[in-house]
């Protein structure tokens, strides 16, 4: 199935003047979904109930505009204003977001890339009608982070893989839950991912689970809390007691029709990062120059511990940024995230949604009608 199903939607600023066909209403669109106000910040799950309601209304907004020789940057663009301005509507906001909103830098990786490009600053790199690109954003309330994603592309010779990657997350959402073994959820996982197979170009690929990308919990604040949630059985290598306690999980799934697993792009153009949380102190400069240290700071002062890229460091205004950011990422002060691919010529795709899970409770956050 190919994600984009409704052509009548609002336009929305600038856009419109290099998309002028969406010129009309938006049927489909409407913000009296959303909560009203502002959650406490204590409130986890009223936290990621509103951002999971504005992640569906931005996923919406979006549809009409993924096409055919769309820049990714217009769609980061337009996935960043969209989230600022529906955060905004929320009684009580008074500036609490730490970036608009925003939760992390959008991904937008295409093909044999299967997560973590980001287009870097100017860029002009497009989407090709032959192109399967996945698109993972976050949206941030209390920094509470609702992480979803999931694929799209113009031609239906993709519609096997994108449905064994969509079964395959879906078949995790269903077997999540407390004291669940997380060796054996990986394992059920992979049966089902790979009972697909993909017939391209007169020649038949069997669909893997890739093996070293997969879910995560979330903390307030952090992205990747530390468990890794695996889409391949890890029995065997995972201890007994590693399972399914009560909290926020990312669960999601790559499948590839070539290799399983991913490697770091070898084409240096990695501008995804965050601060590493253990390493960083505002109280010292940790052997740090001064300049470098301050900017340290100032990334500190306006993401915390959130993702970042170099197109929001840009508006720092700061010579010479990414020797400091090189320096930051050397000395573990933060993590830096390059694309992750495949082998060329293959194709990868993802889903993703952000579930909490409790005794005799489970919510999904992200779920909507589109995915």
């Amino acid at each position: 199935m190919i994600y984009i199903t409704k052509k009548m939607y609002k336009a929305f600023g600038n856009f419109v003047d290099n998309y002028p066909e969406l010129k009309g209403i938006n049927p489909f669109f409407n913000t009296n979904n959303l909560v009203e106000k502002y959650p406490l910040d204590s409130d986890v799950i009223g936290s990621l109930t509103a951002a999971g309601q504005i992640h569906k209304e931005v996923r919406r907004f979006l549809q009409p505009y993924l096409r055919p020789g769309v820049k990714l940057l217009d769609i980061a663009n337009i996935i960043e204003l969209k989230t600022e301005e529906l955060t905004k509507q929320l009684v009580n906001y008074d500036g609490k977001p730490v970036n608009k909103g925003i939760g992390f830098p959008v991904g937008l990786a295409i093909n044999e890339c299967a997560a973590h490009y980001h287009p870097a600053p100017g860029s002009n790199q497009i989407i090709g009608k032959s192109d399967i690109v996945k698109i993972d954003f976050g949206v941030e309330v209390n920094q509470w982070i609702i992480d979803s994603a999931f694929t799209i592309y113009f031609d239906n010779k993709f519609d096997v893989l994108a449905e064994a990657v969509r079964d395959a997350t879906f078949t995790g959402i269903k077997n999540i839950g407390i004291d669940v073994s997380i060796a054996e959820w990986g394992a059920q996982i992979q049966e089902i991912m790979e009972s697909y197979e993909i017939k391209l170009d007169g020649k038949t690929y069997p669909i893997k689970s890739i093996n070293n990308l997969g879910g995560h919990n979330i903390r307030q604040g952090i992205i990747h809390g530390g468990m890794f949630l695996p889409s391949v059985d890890m029995t065997g290598y995972f201890p007994s007691d590693y399972r399914f306690k009560e909290g926020v999980y990312a669960v999601e799934t790559f499948g590839s029709t070539g290799q399983n697993h991913v490697t770091d792009s070898v084409k240096g153009d990695c501008n995804l990062y965050r601060i590493n949380p253990d390493k960083f102190s505002q109280k010292s400069s940790n052997g740090l120059g001064t300049e470098t240290f301050n900017f340290l700071k100032d990334i500190y002062t306006k993401f915390k511990t959130l993702p970042f890229t170099d197109r929001y460091v840009e508006l720092f205004n700061i010579n010479g940024y990414k020797s400091h950011l090189k320096t930051l990422s050397s000395n573990k002060f933060i993590h830096s995230y390059p694309p992750v691919c495949v082998n060329p010529g293959a194709y990868t795709a993802q889903y993703e949604h952000t579930v909490y899970i409790g005794e005799g409770k489970k919510i999904v956050f992200s779920q909507g009608e589109d995915y």
